[in-house]
């Protein structure tokens, strides 16, 4: 029976520890544990690049849109001064001339709120070089206020008037400047704003509503009620003295350019002097002038001249000549508003006293 007692070789089988094949299966529970654990840190780390870089998107935009709506702001209260200088030089209304240039000088320091108010704007970075040409442009509009406001006083005064006008006129010209400088800013924000996909887009912006305003002749003409001047109406506006038409007194002598004459130096002295109306409109308040040998001699005023007529006027000279004397006596008729053409406004007469 020795057999009973040898070892049943499927018992040790049966009997074998089942932890064997355990190590294996739990290593590949940890690996796979571990695995999906890196797999959920890189997902949380994504999400949260997507979510800074969703933040930083959403505020870079909102920096773009503020700044177009502060830009939107500025540009409105530009338009408004623009409107409200150019309104009021078309029609002062009741202004005196203190008023008007008390106006004008509230003008520029507003135009100086708004350079302030350019300088301080926050631009996202590849907007810095358009606002550097936004500040310049506004600073052109107030540097143009600045010497309209300068010179308006003399303007609407009686010494120098001519002067300041034609000054005033040149220096709308920083009004032109400004507007081509907006028109760049513009076209590089509206540049960038696409290129970032931000909707919008700058705003439009001319302070010069009309090239005229360059011509000194629409200044006067605007001026004309303040000063008192009368203001032309539309068409053809000019005068011009008459060849032949001017007489010295007394004795009746005609004088002609180039052509020396003699006179008597005893009796007072005038001229009576023809001035045509050679526009379309009538013209008042016409101011003859003379001068002999460049001192002024004397001045009188034509009431009023219509179209296509000729008026007469009656000029005392303010000259006492001595007997072998010869002067040369000039003639001038000031151009009225709206005279584009004064060439033949002036003449000369030499003549000799005896």
């Amino acid at each position: 029976m020795s057999f009973l007692d040898e070892d049943d070789p499927y018992a040790s089988a049966a009997t074998e520890p089942p932890d064997r094949l355990g190590p294996p299966d739990r290593d590949r529970q940890i690996l796979v544990r571990r695995l999906i654990a890196v797999a959920a840190g890189l997902l949380v780390v994504i999400l949260l690049i997507l979510g800074v870089r969703g933040c930083l998107d959403a505020r870079k935009e909102r920096e773009y849109e503020n700044f177009v709506s502060d830009l939107n702001s500025l540009v409105a209260e530009s338009q408004q001064l623009s409107e409200g200088f150019f309104a009021r030089l078309n029609d002062p209304e009741n202004l005196s001339e203190l008023e008007f240039e008390a106006e004008v000088k509230a003008d520029r320091g507003a135009a100086e709120g708004l350079v302030d108010r350019a300088q301080s704007l926050q631009a996202p970075g590849e907007l810095k070089p358009a606002q550097a040409d936004l500040v310049l442009a506004f600073e052109l509009r107030r540097d143009g206020l600045t010497a309209i406001s300068d010179e308006i006083g003399t303007a609407l005064g009686d010494e120098g008037s001519e002067e300041a006008i034609a000054a005033i006129a040149e220096d709308m010209q920083y009004f032109v400047a400004s507007d081509v400088l907006y028109r760049r800013a513009k076209d590089e924000i509206d540049t960038v704003l696409a290129e970032q996909e931000i909707r919008g887009e700058a705003p439009q912006s001319e302070f010069l509503p009309e090239i005229d305003w360059l011509d000194s002749t629409a200044v006067t003409e605007a001026l004309a009620p303040i000063t008192g001047d009368t203001k032309p109406t539309s068409g053809v506006h000019g005068l011009g003295l008459v060849v032949g038409g001017t007489v010295l007194q007394p004795g009746d002598i005609a004088l002609t350019e180039g052509t020396p004459v003699t006179g008597s130096a005893e009796g007072d002295l005038s001229l009576e002097v023809q001035v045509e109306n050679q526009g379309d409109s009538t013209e008042s308040d016409v101011l003859v002038t003379t001068q002999v040998d460049g001192s002024d001699a004397g001045e009188a005023t034509i009431d009023t001249i219509d179209a296509g007529s000729i008026e007469t006027a009656e000029v005392p000279l303010d000259f006492t000549p001595s007997s072998g004397d010869t002067v040369t006596i000039d003639v001038s008729v000031t151009p009225v508003p709206g005279e584009e053409v004064a060439d033949n406004n002036e003449a000369s007469f030499e003549v000799t006293f005896e």
